[in-house]
């Protein structure tokens, strides 16, 4: 029988945190509705593509991405609407883009997956999903549909060989529910995409953006080079994978996606510690790092040369062992990231009072460029050139969500350190110090993970206050939008997005946002509505973490309402993963063994109850199944 307790320590006059993040729920409450009314046909489909003879092989993650959110926004505690709309499109999108074809003979959508793409998309578009089996773990379609998904990385689908057993490699850089994708690779190469550094720079001729922007012959002979080194073989970003393996294990407890998440995870563990610690990014058909390019272990779509670099080679990592800690209870495999983070800050240079590390690698000595509009952060020689030292090249603050997700996972003091490394010292500790934009409005990491270490007490107020506005900001944008329709892109419901979510996951659940490229929200509490048996806070009822350790947790919740009681059930981990030792009541000199998942809280009228959660981490088997 699980712990019930009662708080009784009076908040006539509730904690300004709490009374605005009651007030951010309220503002998403009204404010998402709105929007899906205005960008939304009245049957659900999207207002793109304009033209019902669209076609392309990109854009499908941009039309999932658009609500990615709203079912995180459910089991955080928003109405049941979220879920009901969020799965909705799930399945309308899944239908409209099954009109469109890509432009290789192939629908957007086959058999309700993306045929063939990279998996930095296919994770960003996989966000959704994931969330709506978090959400509702009970729902039989996505459960048939989470097997089926990762069916197509495991052997089980003859339609779709993605996944070659014997070298442990997914066969191409582009894959699906299609198979290898080698055919998005063997038409029209082409090069640069707009906004977009080179892939690699050993290409005669091909120097830099503007000098191939310029000329169709050197375009053309760039796209060759990426067609013979990127359309055949692994690529390091494919462990982003590995999710649909632990979400599939995570609603049916079925070992096999469990050992395939491992078995891929630890190949490319193996291929980083055969290439001198630094994991390599790609590795081809026949298991050879730099079989198709060059003997280089560098080059491959969305890896070290790549315009994004680290940040996509550090998201691949980061999930894959969060994955495979979760999933075995072994926090080793953050090894893996760690060893990543710290071959960066090995090579960091001070600039500002700030670590500036480098994100991309290339031969050394051929990066020759002056950062433009899509790159603002780089070191740059005195010749306005960007810097290279020994290959690295690209030297940037280090994007806070990496360290904040190890930290999270291990609760380590050497992480803690790392944070310290890498944070910008000086200035304002809510500012996002980092190249790129956040599609999930995130990004504070740096000064939550500072709140948690005692140093910006500040920071539960400023985040809901910036949260607030950024709901605000879409409603007046929504007021003054006057776009034509019929001109949109395929991101426009995602500028319009109110729902946003980052101080919610961090204050009440003391997690950091999921790895936007396909991640799973990874926390240390949950919480439920006891009287209503669905996810998430209560009706008028506010939580703060405002202390994690590896034993422990302490967290305040309030019941705002002067009338209504409510009840909490509050879940050690988001997948019941940890187990509470004990809850120390303060005020009350009151200490309850537990020994359980979790522990009932009953909030009389304008109550809180101030918690010490003593924790045993990683002691149980990860599951999304429901508390009762």
């Amino acid at each position: 029988m699980a712990v019930s307790l009662e708080a009784r320590e009076s908040a006539q006059t509730p904690p300004k945190w709490a009374l605005l993040q009651r007030k951010l729920f309220a503002a998403i409450e009204d404010a998402a509705p709105q929007a899906l009314a205005r960008y939304t046909h009245p049957d659900g489909c999207l207002l793109w593509p304009p033209s019902p003879d669209f076609q392309s092989i990109d854009a499908l993650d941009d039309c999932y991405e658009s609500f990615h959110n709203w079912p995180l926004f459910y089991l955080l505690g928003g109405s049941d609407r979220f879920l009901t709309n969020a799965q909705r499109e799930f399945d309308i999108i899944n239908e409209q883009m099954s009109q469109h074809g890509t432009g290789h003979g192939y629908p957007m959508v086959v058999r309700e997956y993306q045929p063939g793409y990279d998996w930095f998309h296919q994770g960003e578009g996989n966000y959704l999903f994931y969330m709506l089996c978090m959400a509702d773990p009970t729902n039989g379609t996505n459960i048939e549909r989470a097997r089926r998904f990762a069916g197509l990385f495991l052997g089980e689908d003859p339609e779709a060989p993605n996944y070659d057993p014997e070298h442990r490699i997914i066969r191409c850089a582009r894959n699906g529910s299609k198979g290898p994708a080698y055919w998005a690779f063997e038409e029209g190469p082409h090069w640069p995409y707009e906004g977009y550094n080179l892939p690699f720079y050993d290409v005669p001729g091909c120097t830099n953006h503007e000098v191939v922007r310029g000329s169709p012959e050197l375009a053309e002979r760039l796209g060759l080079a990426m067609r013979d080194r990127m359309g055949r073989g692994d690529a390091v970003v494919n462990l982003l994978a590995t999710t649909l393996g632990a979400n599939a294990y995570l609603l049916t407890a079925d070992g096999k996606y469990r050992d395939w998440v491992i078995e891929y995870t630890e190949a490319w563990m193996e291929r980083a510690d055969a290439n001198g610690g630094i994991v390599p990014d790609n590795v081809g058909l026949s298991g050879v790092v730099g079989e198709h390019t060059n003997g280089k272990w560098y080059g491959s779509s969305y890896g070290w040369a790549w315009p994004h670099g680290w940040h996509s080679v550090g998201q691949a990592v980061g999930v894959a062992a969060q994955n495979c800690a979760l999933l075995t209870r072994r926090l080793e495999y953050m090894d893996f990231p760690r060893s990543q983070i710290d071959v960066l800050i090995s090579r960091g240079i001070e600039r500002d009072d700030q670590l500036y590390v480098p994100h991309k690698y290339d031969d050394p000595g051929l990066v020759n460029y002056a950062p433009g509009e899509w790159m603002w952060y780089p070191i740059r020689k005195e010749d306005g050139t960007a810097l290279q030292q020994d290959g690295w090249f690209e030297f940037m603050p280090m994007y806070p969500s990496d360290i904040a997700h190890l930290w999270c996972m291990s609760m380590v003091r050497s992480d803690s350190r790392r944070f310290e490394q890498t944070r910008k010292r000086s200035g304002d500790p809510f500012a996002v110090n980092s190249w790129h934009h956040t599609k999930d409005q995130g990004g504070h990491d740096w000064g939550w993970m500072a709140y948690l270490h005692g140093e910006f007490p500040e920071y539960p107020e400023q985040i809901l206050e910036h949260n607030l506005a950024q709901v605000q900001a879409r409603l007046d944008f929504m007021a003054q939008d006057e776009q034509d329709p019929a001109t949109y892109g395929d991101a426009y419901f995602q500028q319009r997005n109110p729902v946003t979510c980052e101080g919610l996951v961090q204050l009440t659940m003391g997690a950091p946002l999921p790895h936007y490229n396909g991640g799973l929200l990874v926390a240390r509490l949950r919480h439920f509505d006891a009287q209503r048996r669905r996810p998430g806070l209560p009706p008028d009822v506010a939580a703060l973490v405002s202390e994690l350790s590896d034993d422990r947790a302490k967290l305040t919740v309030v019941n705002v309402s002067p009338t209504e009681r409510r009840e909490v059930l509050i879940q050690a981990g988001g997948m019941g993963e940890h187990e509470f030792t004990e809850v120390e009541v303060a005020g009350a000199s009151q200490r309850v063994p537990v020994s359980g998942k979790t522990f009932a809280l009953a909030l009389p009228p304008r109550t809180q109850a101030r918690l010490v959660l003593g924790m045993k981490r990683f002691v149980h088997e990860p599951s999304l199944a429901p508390p009762w």
